[in-house]
């Protein structure tokens, strides 16, 4: 059966979504989030049309928008631990969401999240932040008299 607008627009918007959640952002962008809201609008809309697509499908769909959903929850976690902890229990899609992609988007950030997390976890426990600064200003000083030169 072919897809309707509303399924193609739901399409449209979650591959948008799924990019913009593979990006690093800003803690103050709010486009996702809004983005996010409209995908579960149109889910709801989807389900309830007549025409709707295949159960499998649906089913498909809704697991890519509640994926995307905790993502947002676990980044407004405090600490990082927290966010590790809810990054992995987030379910990523099965299947791809346009053709052009090997691998479902939403396993891509997945990974990249929960890398993202597991540095700033590592980071937070060894110090490395500051240490790595501190390495950087022995480094620039001079090893003859051990001043700025």
């Amino acid at each position: 059966m072919a897809a309707t607008r509303l399924e193609l627009n739901l399409m449209r918007l979650l591959s948008r979504c799924e990019a913009l959640a593979a990006e690093r952002r800003d803690p103050e962008e709010w486009r996702l989030e809004k983005y996010v809201a409209a995908l579960e609008d149109m889910l709801r809309e989807l389900k309830q049309q007549s025409g709707k697509p295949a159960p499998e499908l649906l089913n498909e769909y809704s697991r890519k928008v509640d994926f995307l959903k905790g993502l947002l929850e676990a980044e407004k976690l405090s600490s990082s631990t927290e966010k590790a902890l809810a990054n992995q229990f987030l379910a990523p899609g099965r299947t791809p969401t346009t053709t052009k992609e090997r691998t479902p988007a939403t396993k891509t950030v997945h990974l990249q999240t929960k890398a993202r997390c597991t540095g700033k976890m590592r980071s937070e426990l060894l110090g490395t932040v500051r240490v790595a600064a501190a390495a950087s200003l022995l480094l620039s000083r001079c090893p003859l008299c051990s001043a700025a030169c």
